[in-house]
C-alpha cells in the first residue's frame, strides 16, 4: 500500500523559465504554483477509483476516444516544439536503470542543465493509439509532462505531486484533448502509485461520474468539474470509429 500524504511530499526549487513559458502558453488560468506545491488534491478513495477505472474495461465510445487522442497527438507535437525552444535536450534510453533515479535528479538536471534522460516507449509494448515509436508522441508527452509539470513546479513522483502536475498541465491542452491527456497523465500514473505495479497502456476517456467524484472528493478542484463536463460532452458527440489517430508508430 502506498503512503498517503496530504500535500506533495517531494518539493524542489522551481524551474522558473519553464514556469514562465507555461504561463505564456496555458489556455486558461490554473491553480497558482504556490497552491499546487503545498496542497493535496487527491484523496485515497478518489485515487482508488481512478485505478479501478484505468484497470477496468474501456467505458467511452470508440469514436470519441479516437478523436480525443488525435487532438492529443497534434497538441503534444506542438508542445514538444516549445520544449525544444527552451533548449531542452532529451537522451532516450531503453533501460530504466539508465534513466533518472528520482524526481530530485530529474528536476535538477532540467533546471540546471536543460537536459533529461527518458526511457523510451520503444522499450515497452506500444500504446494502442499513440504507437511505440522512439521519440514519437508517447515520448514527447512524457517530456512535456516532466518539463512543464515536475520541473516547472518543482515537485516529485508521489501521488499528490503527480496530481499537481496534472492540474497544471491540463491547461496546456484543448477541451478535445483533455480526456486522452487525463488517461495518460492521471490514469496510468495514479494506478502505478496505488497498485505498485506498472499498468499496461490503453486508450479511454474518464467517465463524467469519475471526474465529478474527484471534484467533490478534493479541495478547490473546480478544474476537475470542468473536465467532467468536457468529457461528458465529448462522449456524446459522434465520430467515425474507424478514423486513425495521428502520430502513431
Amino acid at each position: 500500500m502506498y503512503d498517503f500524504f496530504d500535500a506533495p511530499r517531494e518539493v524542489f526549487p522551481m524551474w522558473r523559465r519553464a514556469q514562465h513559458e507555461f504561463d505564456r502558453r496555458a489556455g486558461e488560468s490554473p491553480l497558482a504554483p504556490r497552491v499546487l506545491r503545498t496542497t493535496g488534491f487527491l484523496r485515497p478513495e478518489a485515487a482508488q477509483r481512478v485505478a479501478d477505472w484505468f484497470t477496468g474495461m474501456p467505458t467511452a465510445p470508440a469514436g470519441a476516444v479516437r478523436r480525443s487522442y488525435r487532438a492529443l497527438a497534434l497538441e503534444t507535437a506542438r508542445l514538444s516544439e516549445i520544449v525544444h525552444g527552451l533548449g531542452v535536450r532529451v537522451n532516450l534510453v531503453r533501460d530504466d536503470g539508465d534513466a533518472h533515479h528520482d524526481a530530485a535528479e530529474l528536476c535538477a538536471e532540467l533546471r540546471e542543465h536543460r537536459s533529461m534522460t527518458l526511457t523510451t516507449i520503444a522499450s515497452e509494448a506500444p500504446h494502442p493509439l499513440l504507437g511505440g515509436r522512439e521519440g514519437g508522441v508517447v515520448d514527447q508527452l512524457r517530456v512535456v509532462h516532466d518539463v512543464f509539470g515536475h520541473a516547472a513546479l518543482g515537485v516529485g513522483f508521489d501521488l499528490q505531486s503527480e496530481f499537481a502536475t496534472w492540474l497544471q498541465c491540463r491547461a496546456l491542452f484543448s477541451r478535445e484533448a483533455r480526456g486522452a491527456a487525463f488517461c495518460e497523465l492521471v490514469g496510468a500514473t495514479t494506478t502505478y502509485i496505488v497498485t505498485g505495479e506498472k499498468p499496461g497502456l490503453h486508450a479511454d476517456l474518464p467517465p463524467a461520474e469519475l471526474l465529478i467524484h474527484l471534484s467533490t472528493a478534493t479541495t478547490g478542484s473546480t478544474t476537475l468539474a470542468a473536465t467532467a463536463a468536457e468529457s461528458q460532452s465529448t462522449a456524446l458527440i459522434g465520430a467515425d470509429p474507424n478514423a486513425s489517430c495521428s502520430g502513431g508508430a
